[in-house]
């Protein structure tokens, strides 16, 4: 999850970032990371955030630069030169401009872009889709995405960044950026380890966790798992210890931080459109025509709805996994959530 090195791509440039940003008068406080166990509903909530004209959003760039020289597992309180790492790592990461990062779909008019310029970046990122198709995949993935911000107009930019990818560093880097929003979407156990599994059966993940990376932590010792323990369960309760273990680290990252929300996936899915506005609220930003449109056409949607597909019927999708999951199943999710303080959060479950 963590793994892999700091490859330096043509579309991440270490030189800007928020330092250059502050200086057209960016603060940290118009900086917000949002966070999340896969699954669990951050890209919808990103693309809600993307669809304010005045937000520049970062999809998933710790999945460009893995970051491998930050600590899977930080201290509490980081020495200052670990602080300076992470918030050197935090400024590379806002600055990479790939496909990836800076071309996820659907893409939103921008106050801060001309006319001229949307155009040429839309028609850019649309020539590197099809170089990527084709077999230039290398190419595509490496040329950098102008943000194409007008002079005089990063005072009126907020910038996000959505990360599911580190889930254990989440105090490290808002530390190192004190005075950013924190988002944290939290998800049923059944719905995310359904979900999860069911991107297993399709062959979008692997069935082998990376156990050495997740039993190195906190949460495992003073659970008591063990790699033998671990290794011997069944691959539903691996997942779930997985769920238990990474949200119960992010969660404990994020309660002393005074700028940090934490919001349940089913509360987003029954009121998309309230609780989008509260964390937009949250985040210093209205809910402008655009955003409305998109949260009642991302959440109406009766078309089939893809597996990383944003536009879906939420209302529909909520409770998906009480069909997908036997009560067996459910209640061995469960019996697993039921050994974490984060079953809190579902009093309903008993």
């Amino acid at each position: 999850m963590l793994a892999g090195g700091e490859e330096v791509l043509a579309g991440a440039e270490p030189a800007r970032g928020i330092a250059s940003s502050r200086r057209e008068g960016i603060d940290a406080a118009r900086v917000v990371l949002l966070f999340g166990l896969p699954r669990s509903g951050t890209t919808w909530l990103a693309k809600v955030f993307d669809s304010h004209p005045d937000v520049l959003y970062r999809h998933e760039p710790d999945t460009v630069r893995r970051g491998t020289h930050l600590p899977d597992w930080p201290e509490t309180h980081p020495a200052p030169e670990l602080l300076a790492a992470a918030r050197a790592y935090l400024d590379r990461l806002l600055a990479t401009r790939t496909l990836k990062t800076s071309g996820s779909r659907p893409a939103f008019h921008k106050n801060y872009r001309a006319s001229l310029a949307e155009t040429l970046r839309a028609a850019l990122i649309q020539g590197l889709r099809v170089m990527e198709r084709f077999g230039g995949q290398h190419l595509a993935r490496i040329v950098p995405i102008p943000d194409a911000v007008a002079a005089g107009k990063w005072a009126d930019i907020t910038l996000v960044l959505k990360s599911v990818s580190s889930p254990t560093r989440i105090g490290l880097l808002a530390e190192a950026l004190p005075g950013c929003r924190v988002i944290y979407t939290l998800r049923h156990p059944c719905g995310q380890v359904a979900s999860m599994r069911r991107g297993v059966q399709r062959g979008l993940f692997e069935e082998t966790l990376d156990l050495d990376w997740l039993l190195a932590g906190p949460e495992a010792k003073a659970h008591g798992i063990t790699a033998a323990s671990f290794t011997g369960l069944p691959f539903l309760e691996r997942l779930a210890w997985q769920w238990v273990l990474l949200n119960e680290r992010a969660l404990a990252d994020i309660a002393p931080l005074p700028m940090a929300r934490v919001i349940r996936h089913a509360d987003l899915a029954r009121e998309p459109l309230a609780r989008a506005g509260e964390l937009l609220a949250f985040a210093g930003l209205s809910c402008p025509p655009q955003t409305v449109d998109f949260i009642r056409r991302s959440t109406e949607h009766s078309g089939k709805a893809g597996y990383y597909q944003v536009f879906r019927h939420a209302a529909a999708e909520i409770d998906k996994w009480r069909h997908e999951l036997s009560a067996d199943e459910q209640a061995r999710i469960w019996a697993v959530a039921r050994c974490s303080p984060l079953a809190d959060y579902w009093p309903e479950m008993g």
